[in-house]
C-alpha cells in the first residue's frame, strides 16, 4: 500500500472539519480523522475516503460522483467512499466530510482495548 504524497496530506488536512469531535490520528500509516474512536475520514494512497454509510455510499457511487472504497479487490468497505483528486468540488467535499462526521458520530463509540496481562 502506497503512502499518500504531500499534496494528498495537505488536501486531507485542509478538509478535516474544525469540529471538536474530530480527532486526527493515523491508521495503517495514513492520516485519518476519528470521532468517538471510529474513523470517519482519511487518506488511502493518493485519495481520500469518507464514511458515509452503506446506503449513501451506494447512491453516490451509482450516481458516478465517487466510488465505494475497495482497498483490496473484492474487499469493499461498504460504508466508505473513495474520492480521487479533482473528482468533486471543494464545497461538495466539505459537505461530504461533514456528513461523514455526523454519520459516524451516531455510531456507538469504539470500546477501548483492554491491556493484555503479562505472562509470568
Amino acid at each position: 500500500m502506497k503512502k499518500p504524497d504531500a499534496a494528498t496530506i495537505a488536501w486531507y488536512d485542509s478538509n478535516v472539519p474544525a469540529d471538536p469531535r474530530a480527532v486526527k490520528g493515523q491508521m495503517f500509516g495514513h492520516p485519518c480523522a476519528f470521532v468517538n474512536g471510529n474513523m470517519f475520514f482519511g487518506t488511502f494512497e493518493n485519495t481520500l475516503i469518507a464514511r458515509v454509510g452503506p446506503d449513501r455510499a451506494r447512491a453516490l457511487s451509482e450516481g458516478g460522483v465517487v466510488r465505494v472504497f475497495e482497498p483490496m479487490a473484492g474487499r469493499a468497505w461498504k460504508d466508505y467512499v473513495q474520492i480521487a483528486p479533482g473528482q468533486v468540488g471543494d464545497a461538495e467535499l466539505r459537505h461530504l466530510v461533514g456528513g461523514a462526521l455526523d454519520h459516524t458520530a451516531a455510531i456507538p463509540p469504539k470500546a477501548e482495548k483492554k491491556a493484555k496481562a503479562k505472562k509470568a
